[in-house]
């Protein structure tokens, strides 16, 4: 429950300063590699090339560059859901395993 509560709010937080195209930096390059399945500069980031281009052709609204920071959003929030799943496992409190997935989502 609170791995799914983590997930939630941080998928919310991310979803809600996403944004709506481009930004500087490696935006475009990593966008077209996504878009065309190609490769960026090294390493190339090939998984998230991957993911990019299943949310996109999964989600057919909106910018694409949006599209690909909604799965950047939805995979930093299901990583530190499985964070506080593995840190109630290790024996962390519930309060804690949360706290730790949201500091580890915030960096």
């Amino acid at each position: 429950m609170i791995g799914f509560v983590a997930t939630a709010f941080l998928f919310a937080w991310m979803l809600g300063g996403s944004l709506p195209s481009l930004h500087t930096g490696d935006s475009a390059e990593l966008g077209a590699a996504a878009a065309t399945l190609g490769v960026a500069h090294p390493p190339g980031y090939p998984l998230h090339s991957l993911v990019g281009k299943a949310v996109a052709t999964l989600i057919p609204w909106g910018h694409l560059a949006y599209r690909l920071n909604l799965a950047s959003a939805l995979t930093l929030a299901m990583g530190c859901g499985v964070a506080a799943a593995a840190f109630m496992r290790m024996g962390a409190g519930g309060l804690a395993a949360g706290g730790a997935a949201v500091a580890l989502g915030a960096t």
